[in-house]
């Protein structure tokens, strides 16, 4: 972590745990299993019917879908303006099932790693995309929840689309974790990307619901290279009883942006998916 950065410990946020700790109580939520494996599970498709050509568009889609649970209002709305016909989808709070027919509907290949399991189910992230996947990997972040002990993780995957390109799906713990912590999280993606040449997307759910975190977050991010490309794409969910609150990004390196928005339709979340058109890699 760099030196000089405002964090908000856990120890700044005793009601925010205290309600976190009383949710978990009220939900016989139990602490359960963990995906602490690199290399997986790991579950990969191709529901492709043949190669894409390239456009004078490329569209970025995130979408965090609230447990996974409707995947056919995630499939009709993304099958909707100005979703429809997407290159590239990052999905978190999945399971294999619902990754798979979304897939499957919308043909598309996909690459997807379960972070833990909550409530019965796998529960993690995934990168959907027209065009050929040709390698992956799972970063592990550090940090569980205090509560339910659960991790979090981000899908790294190189897609073949012009001279390549690098994409990561993610989603940051909650606020209980505290802020260092989340940022810690996000240094971890950066590092496993500081790395690599050509053109970069992370993308996904990071959680900025609390005091100052939306600002330190953007900041950790331009000081390695992202931009905040999905600047136009704001008000994507609630936190702490506000609505309209900034919780999904994309960021860029080495990418060039177009045009941003937040989709407004019904889309089966608790999180408003958001899309991205930057010029083709």
């Amino acid at each position: 972590m760099n030196a000089g950065r405002s964090l908000c410990p856990r120890a700044q946020l005793p009601a925010l745990a205290l309600a976190c700790a009383a949710g978990l109580s009220a939900a016989g939520c139990s602490i359960e299993e963990n995906y602490l494996d690199p290399d997986g599970p790991r579950y990969a498709g191709d529901h492709r019917t043949g190669e894409p050509a390239a456009g004078s568009r490329f569209l970025v889609v995130s979408y965090n879908l609230a447990y996974g649970r409707e995947v056919e209002a995630a499939i009709d709305a993304l099958g909707r303006e100005p979703l429809a016909e997407v290159d590239l989808l990052l999905m978190q709070e999945m399971d294999p099932d619902g990754v798979d027919r979304i897939a499957a509907a919308l043909g598309l290949a996909y690459v997807y790693y379960p972070a833990s399991v909550k409530m019965g189910m796998d529960w993690g992230n995934a990168v959907l995309t027209r065009w050929p996947i040709t390698s992956d990997h799972k970063v592990l972040l550090p940090h569980a929840d205090p509560y339910a002990d659960t991790r979090r993780i981000a899908v790294a995957a190189h897609i073949a689309v012009g001279g390549g390109l690098a994409v990561y799906s993610t989603h940051a713990a909650t606020p209980s974790l505290g802020l260092g912590a989340r940022l810690d999280q996000a240094e971890a993606i950066l590092e496993d990307a500081a790395g690599l040449a050509g053109p970069t997307l992370i993308g996904g759910d990071l959680n900025t619901g609390d005091p100052d975190s939306a600002d330190q977050t953007l900041e950790l991010f331009g000081e390695h290279g992202f931009t905040w490309i999905s600047d136009g794409a704001t008000d994507t969910g609630s936190a702490f009883g506000i609505t309209d609150v900034t919780l999904d990004y994309v960021f860029g390196r080495d990418v060039e942006p177009v045009a941003s928005e937040t989709y407004t339709g019904e889309a089966g979340s608790d999180h408003r998916p958001i899309w991205v058109e930057i010029v083709p890699p």
